[in-house]
C-alpha cells in the first residue's frame, strides 16, 4: 500500500512509523485533510499525544504559515490536542455529578504520597504494609478487573475511598474513573463520541491497558475517524504500564477493516545508523512487526564506530575529543544508562569551556516536604499534606521508632504497629466521625506513645506559625520533626542544586550544541553527532529486565544519529557508577554488551583505544 496518501485512508489505521520517517508530519497532514477535505469542525478532530509539550509542538506545526502544506488558521484548529490523561480528567471534572469527586479534583501525581496512602489502605484492609505493592502496580498498568476475594482489589477499595474523602484521584486512576463514567453514562459518552468523532493518537506504541480500553470505547461506533501512529521498535515504557501488544495487535482489535501502513522513506538516518539499529531489535525483539526495507533520502554517512575503551576516564576523554572535531557546525547528542555516568562526561565538556545542556542535579526532597508541611499550616484541613508530613515524622529520630533497614523481627513489628496506628485515623474519617486527619490526630492523642509525640510535635509547629514570630525556632521544629537533612552537607547541596535550578547555571541553555541525556530523555531529539556510552553487560542489560525493550532502548537512542553514531563500552568501569560496591580491588571488569555483537561488519568498524 502507498504511504503517500496515508493520511487519506478512512480508519481504523495504523501508521508504522519509525524514527525520521515524519510520523508528526503525517499526523498534522491528516488534520489539514480532515478541515480542507471532509470539512471536519474543530470541535469533532481530538488529537491525543504522550506528553504535553508534544501536544504544543504540534499546535506549533498546525500554525506556522510559512509551511502551507500543514498550516491550519487557528479557528479550523482541533480544539483538543491534548494528553489521554488531559482528555481523562476533563470528562472526570465536567461530570462531578457521577465521577464520585468533585468538579476539581486534586491529581497525586507523587508516587511518593501514593505509596504512603496505598500502604495506609493495606493496613486498614488488614494487611502488611508492603501488601500494596501489587495494588500500586495494577492501578499503573490500568488493567482493572475487580475481584472481592482479591486482597489488591480489596486494598485498592479502601486506597480509593481515601482519595475520594480528599476530593483526589491519583494520575494513573483518571483514566479508570473516565472510562467507568463513559461506558455507564450513555449521554455523555454521545457527547465525547462526538468530540473524537475522528481520534488521532500519537506514540500508539506507549499505551497501556486503560488507555486501550478507553481508545476503543471512544472510537466504537465511528472507527472510520480512528488514525494511530507509532512504532513497536521504540516501546520503552513498560515501567509506567505501556505494552508493545497493543499496536502488534491494532489488526485484530479494529478488524474487519484495520489498515497498517508502514512508513518506508527515513529522512533522519541514513543506511548504515538504521540498519544496525534495526539487526539489534531484530536478534533480541523476537514479535515486533515487520517494516520492510527502507528508502533513504540522504546520502550514506560514515559507519558505527563502536569504541573499546579501557575505562571510563578514557571513553570521557574519547567523548569530548569527539565533541571537539563536531563543533562548531554540528551539533552533539550524548546518552548514557543512567545519571551516574554524567559526572565523567561533563566533567571533561566542562573543562574544554564547551557549553552544554545535562539534566540538573536532582535538588532533593527537603525543601519540597518544608513546601508540603506550609500547606498544610497553612490549612490544617489538608489532609493528604498532613499524611505526607506524618509520614517524614515517623522516619525521623523525633518518633523514636527503629530504622527502616532493621531486620530483626521485633523491631519489624514494632515498626508496622506504629504505621498501623496512623493507619487507622483515616477509619474517623471513613466512618464520619471527623472532617480531617489533623482531627482524627486530635481525638486519638492519648490513645498510643506515637500518636502523643505526633501531635505534640505538629501542635508546637502550628503555634508557632500562627504567632508569626521569629524564624528561628520555627525553622529548629522543622528540622527536629520533620528531619527533612539529616547533615548539614545534605542540607547545603540541596540547596545549592535549587539555586543551580532558579538560575538555569550549568552554562549552557537549551540552545546549545551539546546535550547530555539518558536513553529514556532522548526520545523524540536527534543530532548530527550522537556517542552512546555505558554497552556493557549488566549496564544494557540490567538484571531481570526485559532484554527485548532493552534492545528497543538502544534501537532508541541509536536512531538520534543523523550522521555520525559512536557507540561505546568499556573494559573497566569505576563501581560507584554501575553500582558494583563490592569488589576487593580496583574498578570492575566488564564486558561489552551482546547487542553490539548483533550490529553487522557491514554496517559498523570496532576502534580499540590501548590503556
Amino acid at each position: 500500500m502507498n504511504s503517500d496518501n496515508v493520511h487519506e485512508l478512512p480508519g481504523p489505521v495504523l501508521v508504522l512509523a519509525g524514527p525520521g520517517t515524519g510520523k508528526t508530519q503525517r499526523l498534522a497532514k491528516r488534520i489539514k485533510y480532515l478541515v480542507e477535505a471532509h470539512h471536519a469542525q474543530p470541535d469533532e478532530i481530538t488529537v491525543v499525544t504522550f506528553t504535553a509539550a508534544a501536544a504544543q509542538n504540534m499546535r506549533n506545526r498546525l500554525s506556522d504559515g510559512s509551511k502551507p502544506d500543514l498550516y491550519v488558521p487557528h479557528p479550523s484548529q482541533p480544539k483538543l490536542i491534548c494528553t489521554l490523561h488531559s482528555l481523562a480528567h476533563r470528562v472526570i471534572c465536567e461530570n462531578s455529578r457521577v465521577s464520585g469527586v468533585t468538579s476539581a479534583p486534586r491529581v497525586i501525581a507523587d508516587d511518593w504520597l501514593r505509596s504512603i496512602l496505598i500502604g495506609d489502605a493495606a493496613q486498614l484492609a488488614g494487611y502488611q504494609r508492603d501488601s500494596g505493592e501489587q495494588t500500586a502496580e495494577c492501578r499503573q498498568f490500568g488493567d482493572c478487573r475487580p475481584s472481592p476475594s482479591e486482597s489488591k482489589c480489596e486494598i485498592c477499595h479502601t486506597y480509593r475511598h481515601i482519595l475520594r474523602l480528599c476530593s483526589a484521584v491519583d494520575h494513573d486512576e483518571q483514566l479508570l474513573l473516565a472510562y467507568q463514567i463513559l461506558k455507564n453514562n450513555p449521554d455523555v459518552l454521545a457527547k465525547y463520541r462526538a468530540l473524537t468523532r475522528h481520534l488521532l493518537v500519537d506514540e500508539y506504541q506507549d499505551i497501556n491497558a486503560a488507555q486501550f480500553e478507553l481508545i476503543r470505547l471512544l472510537s466504537d461506533g465511528q472507527r472510520d475517524g480512528l488514525f494511530v501512529v507509532g512504532d513497536d521498535d521504540q516501546s520503552i515504557y513498560s515501567w509506567r504500564g505501556g505494552s508493545p501488544e497493543y499496536i502488534r495487535r491494532f489488526r485484530d482489535d479494529f478488524s474487519p477493516d484495520a489498515r497498517v501502513v508502514p512508513l518506508s522513506e527515513s529522512f533522519r538516518c541514513h543506511r548504515h545508523v538504521l540498519e544496525g539499529a534495526i539487526a539489534v531489535v531484530e536478534r533480541f525483539d523476537r514479535g515486533r512487526l515487520p517494516k520492510g526495507p527502507f528508502q533513504y533520502k540522504i546520502a550514506d554517512g560514515p559507519k558505527i564506530v563502536i569504541h573499546n575503551a579501557p575505562s571510563d576516564a578514557k571513553e570521557a576523554k574519547l567523548v569530548r575529543r569527539i565533541v571537539e572535531d563536531a563543533l562548531p557546525s554540528r551539533d552533539v547528542l550524548v546518552l548514557f544508562p543512567t545519571r551516574l555516568f554524567l559526572r565523567a562526561i561533563a566533567q571533561e565538556v566542562r573543562a574544554a569551556q564547551i557549553p552544554f545542556s545535562a539534566p540538573l542535579s536532582l535538588p532533593g526532597t527537603g525543601l519540597p516536604l518544608v513546601s508540603v508541611l506550609g500547606a498544610w499550616l497553612a490549612d490544617p484541613s489538608d489532609s493528604l499534606s498532613f499524611r505526607r508530613c506524618l509520614e517524614a515524622f515517623l522516619h525521623s529520630p523525633a518518633a523514636g521508632l527503629p530504622s527502616s533497614k532493621v531486620s530483626n523481627t521485633d523491631k519489624v513489628q514494632q515498626r508496622e504497629a506504629a504505621f498501623r496506628v496512623i493507619s487507622s485515623l483515616w477509619q474517623m474519617l471513613l466512618d464520619g466521625r471527623v472532617p480531617s486527619l489533623w482531627d482524627a490526630l486530635i481525638r486519638a492523642k492519648h490513645t498510643h506513645e506515637v500518636t502523643r509525640s505526633a501531635w505534640t510535635a505538629f501542635s508546637r509547629l502550628l503555634e508557632l506559625y500562627v504567632s508569626e514570630g521569629d524564624v528561628e525556632p520555627f525553622t529548629a521544629e522543622v528540622s527536629k520533626v520533620l528531619s527533612p537533612w539529616r547533615k548539614i552537607p545534605h542540607f547545603l547541596e540541596e540547596a545549592a542544586s535549587w539555586v543551580e535550578l532558579a538560575s538555569q547555571g550549568h552554562g549552557s541553555g537549551q540552545a546549545a550544541s551539546v546535550r547530555l541525556m539518558t536513553f529514556q530523555g532522548a526520545k523524540g531529539l536527534e543530532a548530527e553527532v550522537v556517542c552512546v556510552i555505558g554497552l556493557e553487560d549488566g549496564v544494557i542489560q540490567r538484571g531481570g529486565a526485559d532484554i527485548a525493550e532493552q534492545a528497543r532502548l538502544l534501537y532508541v537512542s541509536m536512531t538520534r544519529a543523523i550522521d555520525e553514531l559512536h557507540l561505546f563500552h568499556a573494559r573497566k568501569r569505576s563501581g560507584g557508577v554501575v553500582l558494583r560496591d563490592q569488589y576487593k580491588s580496583g574498578a570492575p571488569d566488564t564486558s561489552r554488551s551482546r547487542f553490539l555483537d548483533a550490529i553487522p561488519a557491514e554496517h559498523s568498524e570496532i576502534r580499540f583505544h590501548p590503556s
